[in-house]
């Protein structure tokens, strides 16, 4: 399992990975002024991972000859299941940072932390799933 992580896939995954969670992140930071934090971490999430999905699709992943829209749909399954691990640890992180005296941009790092967490399995589940480059289906 491990031989996947030590490849230029994988730097690139990171790359990438790096310029969507950005995005991802500053889309909240900017969406904060409008709608409550939840609702923001939530609508960033499908701005993040629509991003991702076009990077990981032309950079990380060309030579998949899994038709597109089932590349988009088995990554937008993979994504989804992810949703409620960003969400909820972006909202508890925010609440214990608050809770610990530490409220000056809890928000932004506990966000930053959130969006971070599920890196590995998604680069597994890319690759293997969502990318996959034999498809037989």
């Amino acid at each position: 399992m491990l031989k996947h992580f030590f490849t230029r896939q994988f730097v690139g995954f990171l790359l990438v990975g790096i310029t969507a969670a950005v995005l991802h992140w500053l889309s909240r930071i900017l969406l904060s002024q409008m709608l409550p934090y939840s609702w923001a971490v939530a609508f960033a999430y499908v701005l993040g991972m629509t991003i991702a999905f076009l990077l990981n699709s032309y950079y990380v992943f060309p030579a998949s000859d899994k038709p597109v829209h089932k590349q988009a749909r088995d990554f937008f399954l993979i994504n989804i299941a992810f949703f409620p691990v960003v969400w909820a640890s972006a909202l508890g992180l925010n609440r214990a940072l608050i809770e610990f005296g530490m409220g000056w941009h809890s928000q932004e790092l506990a966000h930053a932390v959130a969006i971070s967490l599920p890196l590995l399995a998604t680069f597994l589940l890319y690759k293997l799933f969502a990318f996959r480059e034999k498809y037989h289906g």
